[in-house]
């Protein structure tokens, strides 16, 4: 490697390492305040250790690259390590060696999914993230339009119920849909951060996700509005290499308010026993989400503060549980969620009948007693890939599935390094890194939403390409008449 190249790497070393190491003292800090016995903090700084370590050799190996896996690790630690030592009810019945054994659990799926990760990894980019190189910025810009014109569309047509008539092909248009906005929202970041995007057109973009944000958020599910602001900073950091602090820290406020305050706004607009509302005119979305607002502010002025996010989040509970209840109680799955994967991958416009993506989850929580076979159709409880390995296998089931996340997330990063940022290998990265840093997702809700968010990926492309290929025209057209 050049001089040159050397000394990039260790300037672009710089902010990412900051930015880490200031996370990670602050997450010490937090657990060494909050930890009620020594065993406590033992476990809680296993689990943060295990999170963070995938982002500590992204950051010395120069920090190029897309960082999908690290960013899919620190998903971890608000569904394993907080809980710990956030007070969270029911953590509280189990002993420290339940917490500790639980901590070496999440340890060893992490641990072996880094390796897996860190030795088809070892290929990093010898440029910066998404150098322009060939990428047209002009074809690049417009695509991002486009991505947020499919997504605004989309989510419209959702709010004025006008998408009933898609039958079995409404999860198809779906997941187009919205994969195509958040690779536009991921674009925009990166373009963003390059300077690319700046002035009325950047002021368009901004408002474009904007919107999309707030009419995913109407449903009164948060994760898909939070999802495409995710992938706008992530495109921005990645490339920018600083840290928004500001923005990203309005931002959670804004959404801690809305999670205060969903509880009362689903009882009052959802149907009773579903979790979804009569669809609500676009007109009606400002006072809808201004009502939204003012009972979250009020849940908070009360201290009634989001009957606890981290409790909502926390998996931890669900590993602890299933290896209390396993074999003991329940035996072994062997394999019971994973065989029913081939049943879901027929596209349902083939097969209507076929069950629902969220049928391994459901088989979890019947066999375990959490939920009845009606409580199922109208609840759902996520089990996330830890504890389902567990549930299934034992140990080698966590081994098994770290391993399979480890060695598809360093292909991704093999297969990306030295890509542009509009090309299968790219965007493909983007899309798994997307999916799988909702922790919750079980194995055969992963492996559908990934084939589905590539073909969204592909289609996506395809668009891209035949911008280009219309530009070269029309420059081929303007060069014979001169």
């Amino acid at each position: 490697m050049s001089s040159l190249g050397s000394r990039y790497r260790r300037i672009s070393q710089i902010a990412p390492g900051r930015a880490l190491a200031f996370a990670i003292v602050g997450l010490v800090v937090v657990g060494a305040l909050r930890a009620e016995s020594v065993s406590q903090l033992c476990a809680y700084l296993l689990v943060v250790a295990a999170s963070v370590l995938p982002s500590v050799l992204w950051v010395r190996s120069g920090a190029m690259g897309i960082p999908v896996f690290p960013v899919i690790a620190l998903g971890h630690v608000p569904y394993y390590a907080l809980p710990i030592v956030s007070g969270n009810e029911n953590i509280a019945p189990y002993s420290d060696a339940d917490l500790i054994r639980a901590a070496l659990t999440v340890c060893l799926y992490l641990g072996i999914a880094t390796v897996g990760w860190a030795l088809l990894a070892r290929r990093a980019a010898s440029r910066s993230a998404f150098d322009p190189g060939h990428d047209d910025r002009s074809n690049v810009i417009r695509l991002i339009f486009i991505g947020l014109a499919i997504g605004l569309a989309f989510q419209v047509a959702l709010a004025w119920g006008m998408l009933g008539s898609l039958g079995p092909f409404f999860g198809v248009v779906r997941t187009v849909a919205l994969m195509s906005c958040t690779v536009a929202c991921f674009l925009a970041g990166v373009t963003r951060a390059q300077l690319a995007l700046r002035g009325p057109p950047f002021v368009a973009v901004l408002l474009g996700i904007a919107i999309n944000v707030l009419l995913a958020w109407a449903s009164l599910l948060l994760v898909g509005g939070v999802i495409f602001a995710l992938a706008f900073t992530f495109g921005y950091v990645i490339v920018r290499r600083r840290i928004p602090w500001i923005s990203i820290l309005l931002a959670i406020a804004l959404v801690g308010v809305l999670h205060s305050g969903k509880g009362e706004m689903r009882a009052k607009y959802w149907i009773e026993d579903t979790n979804y509302g009569p669809s609500i005119s676009m007109f009606e979305i400002p006072s809808f989400l201004a009502e939204w607002t003012g009972n979250g502010l009020d849940a908070i002025a009360h201290g009634e503060v989001a009957a606890n996010a981290l409790e909502r989040a926390s998996l931890l509970q669900m590993l602890l549980f299933a290896q209390e209840m396993t074999p003991a109680v329940v035996d072994y799955l062997h394999g019971e969620t994973y065989a029913l994967l081939p049943a879901i991958l027929v596209p349902r416009f083939i097969d209507s009948s076929k069950p629902a993506s969220q049928v391994g989850m459901d088989l979890l929580n019947i066999r375990y007693g959490l939920l009845t076979i009606e409580g199922a159709s109208v609840t759902a409880i996520g089990w996330g890939l830890l504890a389902e390995g567990y549930a299934n296998f034992g140990y080698w089931g966590v081994l098994l599935m770290g391993a399979a996340i480890g060695l598809l997330c360093g292909t991704l990063a093999w297969w990306s390094a030295d890509k542009e940022v509009v090309s299968v290998p790219t965007l493909m990265s983007i899309a798994t890194m997307m999916t799988l840093i909702n922790v919750e997702i079980d194995f055969i809700q992963a492996v559908s939403a990934l084939l589905q968010a590539y073909g969204a990926v592909i289609i996506f492309l395809l668009l891209y390409g035949w911008l280009v290929i219309r530009q070269q025209r029309r420059a081929s057209l303007a060069m014979l008449r001169s």
